[in-house]
């Protein structure tokens, strides 16, 4: 995680151990379950919803066994990322390309000897391309925006502590502030420079494939042997069949958590309410919230 211990925090449970360490994946999974079993949540898990239908009071949840809930209200909690985007264009590489998603990638031994490209500027093209280069790979890095590059620390200090202390964490998403960070999202804690010195070869946005070749939009080609789509991903909530629920794209219309369906909401996306929406440390600022919504409706 980008953000330290001290700001991983959910109510009432303090994130264990070192506050400045940055938790791995199975530190926050034990963490949440401990926090489920100290507040005696009714979690189940190993749930699939396939879908969601009716209305407000007669809502209906299908299950992946056939099970049917029904509730009277709902929140969609199913996070910032909905499901992998791969660009379309990816379908013409041969299939000798081995292609991964960042959403599935491990680590390096997935990928054959020989170049590969990571598509995608963010921070998980710059982390999985210096991981692979640090093997030995021939490793190119396709980004079509050049995000700027913050330190995870500055002055001694965690990023995060100075977007707690200045409230930039906070700033709405609405607000003049929020449209520009929301704009500027950047690399944390990895800079170009380390990268190339490292052996990473920047290249431009890629635009099209064919067989064993990536092109990029200056028509210049590249070929490959593998690659990483660090492209991020995109909501999807069309397993919610309820009309009106939707944009045109697919996913939820929602203004601070509140749908145009009476008695569903949603919790936890990218820009809420602000920054902090989507991290795990700085959700309860939206829960309490949606809460005093949901308990005056």
């Amino acid at each position: 995680m980008f953000t330290p211990g001290r700001y991983s925090s959910l109510p009432g449970l303090p994130f264990p151990g070192d506050p400045s360490s940055h938790p791995g994946k199975d530190a926050v999974a034990a963490y949440l379950a401990m926090y489920s079993d100290r507040q005696q949540l009714p979690v189940r898990t190993g749930v699939e919803v396939v879908s969601l239908s009716g209305e407000r009071g007669e809502f209906r949840l299908l299950l992946a066994d056939g099970e049917v809930l029904a509730a009277d209200q709902v929140v969609v909690a199913t996070g910032a990322f909905g499901v992998p985007f791969v660009p379309s264009f990816a379908a013409g590489l041969s299939s000798s390309v081995v292609q991964v998603h960042s959403d599935q990638y491990r680590n390096p031994a997935q990928l054959p000897t020989g170049t590969v490209l990571v598509v995608g500027g963010g921070n998980s093209g710059f982390q999985i391309a210096l991981e692979l280069v640090e093997t030995g790979r021939a490793v190119a890095l396709s980004e079509g925006t050049r995000l700027r590059a913050v330190p995870q620390r500055i002055l001694g200090r965690d990023i995060f502590w100075w977007l707690t202390a200045t409230r930039l964490i906070y700033a709405p998403t609405s607000s003049r502030v929020g449209r520009r960070l929301r704009a500027n999202e950047p690399v944390i804690g990895l800079t170009r420079r380390a990268l190339r010195l490292a052996g990473v070869n920047f290249r431009g946005r890629s635009s099209a494939a064919n067989g064993t070749q990536i092109t990029f939009v200056d028509g210049s080609p590249i070929e490959v042997d593998a690659v990483v789509w660090a492209t991020g991903y995109r909501q999807d909530d069309r397993w919610v069949t309820i009309p009106g629920a939707l944009d045109a794209d697919g996913a939820l219309v929602t203004d601070r958590g509140v749908t145009p369906v009476a008695g569903l909401y949603t919790i936890g996306r990218p820009w809420q309410k602000d920054r902090g929406s989507a991290l795990l440390g700085f959700v309860h600022r939206d829960a309490k919230e949606l809460s005093r919504v949901i308990g005056s409706s």
